[in-house]
C-alpha cells in the first residue's frame, strides 16, 4: 500500500509539474479517550510534533462514539480491503477496512474498541513527496488517518531524503486534541487509489496538521 500512495504521488506531482526524486491511531480506549503519543519521537521523523514529544500524555479528554460490542477484530478481514493498517505505540492497533462502499476505522489491541464508519478520502501533491488522508466523523470530532511523505532535502542534484509518517490525528475546533504516530515499519498507508470506490477522492485536505 505504501507503494499505491507512492505511486500516485509521483503521478500526482508529474501532472502538476513537481520535482520528484526518491519518492519512495487510535486514540481511544472503550470510551474513546485521546492518548498522545508519549515521549518517545517517532522513529522516522526528524522533529516530532508537540504531541508526540510531550511527557505523561494525558487520557483525560473523551467523547462519545460507537463502541463495538461484537469482538470485531482490528485487522480487515477476508472479504474486506485494507485501506490502512499499521500498529501504533502503546501496543494498538490502527485499521481502515472497505467493504460495499464503506470504509470503517478501528482502533484497539486484537479487538476493536472503537469503530466509525463512512469515511472521505483526500490527497494533495507536494514537492518530492505528498498526502492522503482518511476522516470519519463522531459529532464535532473528526478522526483523521493520515499518509504523508514529505521532502527534507531541496539542494541541487542532491537525494530527496523523504520524511515518512503515517498515524491518526484527532481534531476538534480546529484543533489536534490528540495525535497517535505508527511504529516504523508496521504501516500498510492509506490507499488512496481506492479512493474513487468510496465516495471519491478531495483535492484538499481535511486538516493541516
Amino acid at each position: 500500500m505504501r507503494t499505491a500512495f507512492a505511486m500516485v504521488s509521483v503521478l500526482a506531482l508529474a501532472a502538476c509539474g513537481g520535482d520528484v526524486t526518491d519518492s519512495e491511531s487510535v486514540l481511544g480506549s472503550p470510551e474513546l479517550a485521546v492518548v498522545e503519543d508519549g515521549a518517545e519521537p517517532d522513529e522516522r521523523s526528524d522533529e516530532a510534533a508537540p504531541e508526540d514529544a510531550a511527557d505523561g500524555a494525558s487520557d483525560d479528554v473523551s467523547d462519545t462514539a460507537q463502541e463495538d460490542d461484537g469482538a470485531q477484530p482490528v485487522a480487515c478481514q477476508d472479504g474486506e480491503e485494507t485501506l490502512f493498517s499499521c500498529d501504533a505505540k502503546g501496543g494498538k492497533q490502527i485499521a481502515v477496512c472497505g467493504k460495499d462502499g464503506n470504509a470503517q476505522y478501528r482502533f484497539g489491541n486484537e479487538v476493536a474498541e472503537i469503530t466509525l464508519d463512512n469515511g472521505k478520502f483526500a490527497s494533495v501533491p507536494y514537492s518530492g513527496g505528498g498526502e492522503a488522508q482518511i476522516a470519519f466523523s463522531n459529532g464535532d470530532t473528526r478522526y483523521i488517518v493520515f499518509s504523508r511523505i514529505v521532502r527534507t532535502n531541496f539542494e541541487p542534484g542532491e537525494p530527496n531524503n523523504p520524511e515518512i509518517t503515517d498515524g491518526v490525528m484527532v481534531v476538534r475546533g480546529g484543533e489536534t486534541i490528540g495525535k497517535r504516530t505508527c511504529i516504523a515499519g508496521s504501516p500498510s498507508a492509506v490507499d488512496v487509489g481506492a479512493g474513487e470506490n468510496y465516495g471519491g477522492v478531495a483535492s484538499e485536505l481535511f486538516y493541516e496538521g
